[in-house]
């Protein structure tokens, strides 16, 4: 198996990694991991929305 996760920390690699295996068992594998802001974006409207 490679692992090619540029930028992305080992330690998320690993978490990534057990959260697949939990949710769809040994024969899931997490094809592709990149860094998104997308979290960062929705928590910040939500913060704009509660005013």
């Amino acid at each position: 198996m490679k692992i090619d996760a540029k930028g992305v920390s080992p330690e998320i690699v690993a978490a990534i990694a057990a959260a697949v295996t939990a949710m769809m068992g040994t024969g899931a594998l997490a094809l592709k991991i990149k860094p998104s802001t997308v979290w960062a974006m929705t928590g910040r409207q939500k913060l704009m929305n509660s005013h």
